[in-house]
């Protein structure tokens, strides 16, 4: 059954007590105002006294005529200072601990929401698998909650084509992409002017195999049954294959920060360090 670790409420407390900066909104008195944009993608921020450098056509005449004094509105911009969260649900994430694989997306969402961040979350398998489910309120992780509880692992996956597809329908400048990255020669390059986090979620050959010996393993996403034989020499083989999955995934840009979670591992810090990251 999904949830939210116990640890988010405390996290977010005090993340609130460290004096954060806010995400910076756009200027009112931009070329393109967003004062004068429509849609459910721009949210009010503030209200302020206006100044003589804001351009006029932002004063709210409504407030004026009441107070006779001019006031500007600042919005968010939604789509720029939100987060995207990309969840992977495609069969191969069937084999990890699907319950801490589940709890961690829906706290993720409920500390950025908690802290006053829109999250847009998606999930995919070989594609974006059905509509976006934003939250803009701590309040409203129950919807996020059902939608993981009543999602199965199944599917293909294809990371590269689910992160195109939302890159191509969105403009987050925040994208959280959540999953094994178990498929070869996956590179991804973080949104124009943003910054990418890799959470991935992996269960060790040593926990599946035990001892030495052969095994056989179906492959959770072809089905295909493939023997593989497990000693010394192939437990050091799969640990250099998993070290290099970690730095091809980070590669060399510092805007793409990678995380790795063990079955049982404490989550608490990797939340943090993604706060830390998106208030650097």
């Amino acid at each position: 059954m999904t949830g939210v670790d116990p640890a988010c409420p405390a996290i977010v407390a005090a993340f609130r007590r460290r004096n954060v900066r806010s995400p910076a909104p756009s200027g009112a008195a931009a070329r393109a105002p967003m004062f004068r944009r429509r849609g459910s993608s721009y949210d009010l921020r503030n209200i302020r006294e206006y100044q003589g450098s804001d351009d006029p056509r932002a004063i709210d005449w409504k407030l004026y005529g009441r107070t006779d004094r001019a006031y500007v509105k600042e919005f968010y911009d939604e789509a720029s200072e939100g987060v995207a969260i990309l969840a992977d649900l495609s069969a191969s994430m069937a084999v990890i601990d699907q319950d801490g694989y589940r709890n961690f997306v829906a706290s993720l969402a409920f500390i950025l929401a908690a802290l006053g961040l829109g999250v847009s979350l998606w999930l995919y398998d070989s594609g974006l698998r059905g509509p976006r489910l934003a939250l803009r309120q701590a309040s409203g992780i129950r919807r996020v909650v059902d939608a993981l509880d009543s999602a199965a692992f199944q599917g293909d996956t294809d990371t590269a084509r689910a992160y195109a597809a939302l890159r191509g329908s969105r403009g987050e400048r925040r994208v959280v992409v959540v999953s094994d990255f178990h498929e070869r020669g996956l590179r991804l390059a973080p949104p124009p002017g943003g910054t990418l986090f890799l959470v991935r979620f992996r269960r060790p050959f040593t926990d599946l195999a035990g001892g030495p010996g052969e095994f056989e393993v179906a492959d959770p996403e072809s089905g295909r049954l493939v023997v593989l034989p497990w000693d010394r020499a192939a437990a050091a083989e799969w640990a250099a294959r998993d070290r290099l999955l970690d730095k091809t995934l980070a590669g060399q840009d510092r805007r793409v920060a990678l995380w790795t979670v063990n079955p049982g591992s404490d989550r608490a810090p990797v939340y943090w360090d993604i706060l830390e990251r998106l208030y650097g």
